[in-house]
């Protein structure tokens, strides 16, 4: 609970220290000169953590938020890997050398999501914006025969993430 507040007192501390809190729209400037008297101190940017009431041996440390592990992310430190590439492009790759399309597919775009869970297996396939029942099922059976991916990491630890891929149908005619 300590180093939460000791985060927030640090956060506090930085933007108070700065002028992004009092930025306002310049005025338009006076035809007249206004003389400044020599008396008027400057203005200090700097503050110091006694004079907020703050200790200043309180480390202030980032707020770690903890790893649920049946939570499915969709962006994480270190995203899935496919065969050492990036999961989005070589899923994609992999997807169109399993699929076979009907004869008769009209061109178009099919949105297919996934999740790669924390042992790399794809699973739930689904479609997200179809294109026709029969592309769409061949879509999700060429996701379905995906390789194992190494799976992504948040915070050192595997974890499940969603991936959502877009498939470029083009029959050539």
């Amino acid at each position: 609970m300590n180093r939460k507040y000791a985060c927030y007192a640090g956060l506090l501390v930085a933007l108070l220290g700065s002028n992004a809190l009092a930025q306002t729209r310049p005025k338009k400037r006076a035809s007249k000169t206004v003389a400044v008297p020599e008396s008027v101190p400057e203005r200090r940017q700097t503050y110091t953590a006694q004079e907020y009431g703050i200790d200043p041996s309180t480390p202030i440390l980032p707020i770690e938020e903890p790893i649920d592990q049946n939570r499915v992310y969709t962006y994480v430190e270190q995203m899935p890997t496919l065969n050492g590439q990036n999961a989005f492009t070589a899923s994609i790759a992999a997807i169109h050398r399993s699929l076979v399309v009907p004869p008769a597919a009209p061109d178009g775009r099919v949105y297919v999501s996934f999740e790669v869970d924390k042992e790399g297996r794809v699973c739930h396939p689904r479609i997200e914006k179809g294109l026709r029942a029969d592309v769409d099922s061949a879509i999700i059976a060429a996701t379905r025969q995906l390789p194992p991916f190494v799976p992504g990491q948040q915070a050192g630890r595997a974890v499940a993430v969603s991936i959502v891929v877009p498939v470029t149908i083009s029959v050539k005619k």
